[in-house]
């Protein structure tokens, strides 16, 4: 086993080093962010496109923490489908610690993001795995439908 931001993956993992490094770049940018709350389904619709950075993850849960005007019991839905994570394995505890602050202004976030690309389905469940806390749930999904059900759920 190899451990890696507090997780034990298994030494046949092929891509784990490729993993470790972080994604190749791609010769674009984030071409969308694009934010906006869903009065009738009672969700945060967050889509991205592009290259998303560091300082756009973090900015996500600065301006969750900053609003005053989303229900205090706060369902999300972040679809990244189109996205590649600019992002290294290791910056995934300053992630977590960015969901964490802006919990306090909340009953309840629930999160549930939109993943197909192997790594940063690896980025995700590394997130999933670290942010553990009372009023913050997290899961990966591949389909909107499925999301939905998921964030409606009691």
């Amino acid at each position: 086993m190899k451990k890696l931001s507090g997780i034990d993956f298994p030494d046949f993992w092929p891509y784990l080093e490729e993993y470790q490094s972080g994604p190749k770049p791609l010769p674009q940018t984030a071409d969308m962010i694009d934010i906006a709350y869903n009065d009738e389904l009672g969700v945060l619709c967050t889509k991205t496109g592009g290259e998303l950075s560091i300082e756009e993850i973090l900015g996500h849960y600065r301006k969750i923490r900053q609003n005053t005007t989303y229900p205090r019991d706060l369902k999300v839905i972040i679809d990244c489908r189109s996205t590649r994570l600019a992002v290294k394995l290791d910056d995934v505890s300053r992630i977590v610690e960015a969901a964490k602050s802006a919990l306090p202004k909340y009953t309840r976030l629930k999160e549930a993001i939109l993943i197909t690309a192997p790594y940063e389905t690896v980025v995700a469940t590394l997130f999933e795995q670290n942010a553990r806390f009372k009023n913050y749930h997290f899961r990966l999904f591949n389909s909107k439908n499925a999301a939905l059900r998921w964030l409606n759920a009691l």
